[in-house]
């Protein structure tokens, strides 16, 4: 492992950089500062296509089809040395703001997430983090598989919280801009099915894609799926704006300007009026 004093970039997320196959340091805007990521997929497999992903290389093979086996023990392993070269959480203290499950796939539908789980919790706690959130961060599609809802109520029982990610209000944005087959239906369904167990984070990317910025009538729709968690009894506690930060792998990919994502975000204040929206340019 390479020292703290490694400047860590919030445009570059390099992997590996620290000598870890799974476990990655990097800045985080939505974090509000260093993160600690849990890569489960370097093999960059993925059920989704996002036209903004900035991973490139990718295989080709959905889902888990062709990933290899993941030694639960080794990314404990990698997270505990990793956390040793961080300042335990104090004020104002440069340290870890969360550890999370990121990288380059889909982590809920990792088999095996919820023991994994288990041991990341732990070691984060034995290492003197326990204060720390950690964080699912995830496109939505695995979260009705049984392990994922006892991972949630895990989650929540031990200070952590799935951040989940919905990138269009209809059918047919869903499909231009996250390209995959799984059904806009059950994201959807699992995203109100989250909410009303646990408070979880709605993530929204919206940008410029082959020039065309999103329209009215998508910004709207995608409000009332948010008004709609909510009025069925879910628990939104935060919604974040944002838009392309890195170099994506689709040279189509372009960031709005932080005027068009601020009415963006007036949509959801106006469709959720407790809850708040962050924008992030």
């Amino acid at each position: 492992m390479v020292s703290v004093a490694e400047p860590l970039s919030h445009v570059l997320h390099p992997r590996g950089a620290r000598g870890g196959r799974y476990v990655y340091a990097a800045r985080s805007r939505r974090s509000g500062g260093v993160s600690v990521g849990i890569n489960l997929d370097p093999q960059r497999t993925c059920n989704f296509d996002c036209v903004y992903c900035e991973v490139t290389g990718r295989t080709g093979i959905p889902g888990n089809a062709g990933r290899p086996p993941i030694d639960p023990a080794e990314v404990a392993r990698e997270l505990g040395d990793e956390l040793l070269c961080w300042p335990a959480p104090a004020p104002g203290v440069d340290t870890v703001c969360d550890v999370a499950f990121a990288g380059d796939g889909e982590p809920s539908t990792f088999p095996g997430f919820f023991r994994l789980a288990g041991l990341v919790l732990d070691v984060r706690d034995a290492r003197g983090f326990a204060t720390v959130p950690v964080v699912l961060i995830t496109n939505g599609s695995g979260l009705g598989r049984p392990e994922m809802v006892s991972a949630h109520d895990l989650f929540a029982a031990r200070g952590g919280i799935f951040w989940v990610k919905l990138d269009a209000g209809t059918e047919a944005g869903y499909r231009e801009i996250c390209r995959t087959e799984v059904p806009f239906d059950r994201v959807l369904a699992n995203l109100r099915s989250a909410a009303l167990r646990h408070p979880v984070v709605v993530q929204s990317m919206f940008l410029s894609w082959r020039g065309a910025a999103p329209s009215k009538g998508e910004v709207t729709t995608w409000a009332g799926r948010l008004r709609a968690v909510v009025a069925a009894g879910g628990r939104i506690s935060l919604v974040q704006v944002y838009t392309v930060a890195r170099a994506t792998a689709e040279l189509g990919a372009e960031p709005l300007p932080a005027e068009a994502l601020e009415a963006i975000a007036d949509a959801a204040r106006a469709a959720l009026p407790t809850v708040p929206v962050t924008v992030f340019p």
